[in-house]
């Protein structure tokens, strides 16, 4: 019986801290995010195609509203620099990550709020794909819309 008991009381140590350690390791993760998404804010502030680009995974891609589907690193490098060509020297953007959804231990959706400082657009919202890639956090791919209506 003393053994029964003890064995119990292990299998419940082992697994609380299971459990502690997988907290912690969604933690980590969600913080790699944020800190991945605050190097795409980064990189948009400073008017930066090719690091923008390097925050996506080679076969990475985005579609902004309506627009065409853009597809690998060069083509988003290529696609943002042309797009924040048109931005005034004041604009500045802030994203903010809304959720963080791990779907596997390596793969998140993660859901943003985008702000601007200026112009006519003021925030929009995003979907992404997050991948962990040779223990980086990476976009697989982004979807842009229009903020939800109040």
């Amino acid at each position: 019986m003393k053994h029964i008991i003890f064995f119990a009381l292990l299998g419940a140590l082992v697994s609380n801290r299971a459990q502690v350690l997988s907290a912690q390791g969604r933690a980590a993760d969600e913080g790699a995010i944020r800190a991945q998404t605050a190097a795409y804010e980064a990189a948009i502030n400073k008017r930066d195609g090719t690091a923008v680009a390097a925050q996506f995974t080679p076969d990475g891609d985005f579609v902004f509203f309506d627009g065409p589907r853009v597809v690998g690193r060069q083509a988003i490098a290529d696609s943002t620099k042309a797009a924040l060509a048109g931005w005034s020297a004041t604009m500045r953007f802030t994203l903010t990550v809304t959720a963080i959804r791990f779907l596997a231990p390596d793969i998140a959706i993660v859901e943003t709020e985008a702000h601007f400082s200026e112009g006519d657009m003021r925030t929009n919202r995003g979907t992404s794909v997050a991948v962990r890639a040779n223990g980086k956090w990476l976009l697989a791919a982004m979807r842009v819309y229009a903020a939800q209506k109040s």
